[in-house]
């Protein structure tokens, strides 16, 4: 069995229902607004987060074992990081001027570092842990921890 299903979404309020009740024209434009806002914070949060775990992720990698020996660290992880970060300026439609500051400063920290220079030296690693590190805990303030979805039921 196999359903389709499609929905219309509009960003605006219809000039038409000023027409019939100035009211409800105004309750839908609020509606509206208040929708473009939740998924503009939504986007945002979004972005910090992913931001927030590859930082976190290359973090843990730079870290030891636990028997002293440094943690496998792959070039994808770098590279993904990286790829984010190039990426960033065109996903940033908010301006979010927070992240862009994060994202400059884990730009510094990666410039010029290769994975293998990471591998085979131990204050190159320790520098950029720490530097991720602050990095990390600057976006742990900066993500608001909320519902992820809002499921409203109108009485009828």
């Amino acid at each position: 069995k196999f359903t389709f299903s499609w929905q219309y979404v509009g960003f605006g309020v219809p000039g038409q229902l000023r027409e019939i009740s100035a009211r409800i024209f105004q309750t839908e434009r609020e509606k509206a607004a208040q929708m473009m806002s939740e998924a503009a914070s939504e986007i945002q949060q979004v972005l910090r987060a992913t931001l927030a775990e590859m930082v976190e992720h290359l973090r843990g990698r730079l870290s030891d074992d636990p028997d002293g020996k440094p943690r496998r660290l792959r070039e994808t992880t770098v590279t993904k990081l990286r790829d984010f970060l190039d990426s960033t300026d065109f996903r940033n439609v908010l301006d979010d001027r927070e992240l862009k500051e994060q994202v400059e400063k884990a730009r510094q920290l990666l410039s010029g570092v290769t994975t293998d220079a990471l591998r085979n030296t131990a204050d190159l690693r320790g520098k950029l842990k720490q530097g991720m590190g602050e990095i990390a805990i600057r976006l742990d303030g900066m993500i608001v921890e909320g519902p992820r979805r809002k499921f409203r039921f109108e009485d009828d």
